[in-house]
């Protein structure tokens, strides 16, 4: 089953902006260099803290768990060159929101993030990945799902302890996105959610401040009313063309909480 899995993802991609690795760590380091901390000291010459975190350390924890890496990628400075951030997106087939089917449609998804020198805590937020459009979704959710662990003495020798429930949450957060697909949204709750998914990226005087486009529909599969139908159209039309990692995992987080906050009066 593990490998009709990895089969499925060699023919859709987690996500664009990420690049696919079918949960090869050497390849995974190959394509983000910075995922070693060896490669960040002696080539990238940037100083780390003292305790730092590797995400290398993080993501063979979480493989243990069953975790499987999909995707990398890394960020530059844009003046000096140097990686500053790398990145890495996890999946785990166990957990899956169920089409009307009863087929897979969405699995747990893990987002981790982690800045070269150790400045700005390793991130860990967990999210659902939906195969049909190959789009990733942030779950944001300060006191519980995202994790923010400090590059600090006590983390580093008790890294276990961010990694080892990371399922359990897993499992409460696909329960959470099976209700939303439960509950449809009226039109005007609709209207709603987009104009303020809009606001999140465009000031309302500004030419591309089209809420209305966000709720257009690019495939069959995007059909339909309920809560998370409505999320990942305007998702995938409001993040689609967005380049820098950092503003595509916030604006996640931030429509994510606004579809939540839908649920409770859909």
């Amino acid at each position: 089953m593990l490998n009709q899995f990895i089969n499925k993802l060699k023919i859709k991609t987690m996500n664009k902006k990420f690049i696919p690795v079918n949960n090869d760590l050497t390849k995974a380091v190959a394509f983000a260099n910075t995922l070693d901390p060896n490669y960040i000291k002696n080539t990238q010459r940037i100083k780390q803290k003292e305790f730092y975190i590797p995400t290398i350390d993080v993501l063979q924890k979480l493989q243990k768990e069953g975790w499987m890496i999909n995707g990398v990628d890394e960020q530059r400075n844009k003046k000096s060159r140097k990686i500053t951030n790398n990145y890495v997106q996890m999946m785990h087939p166990d957990f899956a929101v169920k089409n009307d089917k009863g087929n897979d449609e969405a699995y747990s998804s893990l987002t981790i993030s982690n800045s070269c020198s150790g400045d700005q805590p390793l991130s860990m937020g967990l999210g659902a990945y939906r195969m049909v459009c190959s789009n990733g979704h942030i779950r944001f959710d300060e006191n519980a799902e995202h994790e923010k662990i400090k590059h600090t003495e006590i983390n580093y020798k008790d890294l276990d302890r961010f990694v080892v429930n990371m399922n359990t949450k897993a499992q409460k957060l696909i329960t959470e996105l099976n209700e939303w697909k439960k509950q449809d949204m009226t039109l005007e709750q609709m209207r709603t959610l987009a104009y303020n998914a809009a606001k999140l990226r465009f000031s309302e005087d500004d030419v591309n401040f089209k809420p209305i486009d966000l709720l257009r529909v690019n495939r069959v599969e995007d059909e339909g009313n309920d809560v998370w139908t409505v999320f990942n159209r305007i998702q995938e039309n409001l993040t689609h063309d967005v380049k820098d990692k950092q503003t595509d995992i916030w604006l996640n987080q931030q429509l994510f909480d606004l579809a939540g906050r839908e649920l409770t009066t859909a």
